[in-house]
């Protein structure tokens, strides 16, 4: 009889065992080294980046930019900046919206057999560099911090992952950037399309409360595609997206996952997360054609 219990007992805690110790998958979207790596930093007033330090593989961009003074930025922004600059300018007719004289939103139809011209006006900013950019923003705005320059180590700038994008006819007439820059086909087509290059809008409108950056139409974050993807298909900020996913990671951890195995596994094999593929084609209203898929 002691020996069937024991049996039973035995029997009890190793069914307990296997279900305790199944192997946890991670079964968020974006893959975990996606996550981890500096494509996703968070960089804010609250997230401060430390006074030395600089991004790797800064490179001199390649793409129209405003002035002949050079403009760094990442490798990898580059690249993504370069093909969409280029398709941009395959787009030769784009319906956007402008406010009329009424302040009612109406829209107006962009034709030009040049399409749509983009220029770069900043990459890259060293904290020093933002630190000067900070005090003069100050003394032209009467001391007042008002949330549109951020001070030294808060901006996404000395990421190397952040750009700001105009386009070429509103840079020419225009001394300083304001949100009427998305009265432009340029900025409603990358508001559209940047997630499929690897962009976001990262201060968009409406959520002030969240980025505590005005709106910012020009403003462009590199996160990769996967990222990318998965914030324009939820219609999240970066910082929304920042705490999803480390409240996933913290589950994920909770149950029992090994992020070292996860990562290698993700090294070791194609993931079937969501992937966004810019088509070598274009909607009637101008847009690219985009392939979202898990």
């Amino acid at each position: 009889m002691k020996k069937l219990a024991a049996i039973v007992l035995s029997l009890v805690l190793l069914s307990g065992c296997t279900a305790a110790c199944a192997e946890v998958k991670w079964d968020f979207a974006v893959p975990l080294t996606q996550l981890l790596s500096d494509r996703a930093m968070l960089v804010n007033r609250d997230n401060l980046l430390a006074a030395d330090y600089i991004p790797e593989n800064l490179v001199h961009a390649t793409v129209r930019c405003v002035s002949s003074s050079k403009i760094e930025i990442r490798k990898e922004v580059n690249d993504a900046l370069t093909q969409m600059f280029a398709d941009a300018q395959l787009v030769t007719d784009f319906t956007y919206q402008v406010k009329n004289s009424s302040g009612n939103w109406v829209q107006k139809e962009f034709q030009d057999a040049s399409g749509l011209r983009l220029t770069l006006k900043s990459g890259y900013r060293s904290y020093g560099t933002q630190k000067t950019t900070y005090s003069n923003y100050l003394a032209r705005n009467n001391g007042v911090d008002d949330g549109i320059s951020s001070p030294p180590g808060a901006s996404e700038h000395q990421s190397g992952f952040a750009i700001d994008i105009l386009s070429v006819s509103y840079n020419n007439s225009n001394q300083y950037m304001n949100d009427s820059f998305y009265q432009t086909p340029e900025a409603q087509w990358m508001e559209a399309n940047c997630y499929s290059y690897g962009f976001i809008l990262r201060y968009p409108k409406d959520q002030e409360s969240i980025t505590k950056v005005p709106y910012e139409p020009w403003h462009l974050r590199y996160v990769g595609r996967e990222i990318a993807g998965y914030i324009k298909v939820n219609n999240l900020t970066l910082e929304a997206f920042t705490t999803l996913w480390q409240q996933k990671l913290k589950d994920f951890q909770t149950a029992g996952g090994d992020e070292q195995k996860q990562l290698l596994l993700e090294s070791t094999q194609k993931n079937s997360s969501m992937e966004s593929t810019v088509l070598d084609e274009y909607g009637d209203d101008g847009d690219a054609e985009i392939s979202l898929a898990f």
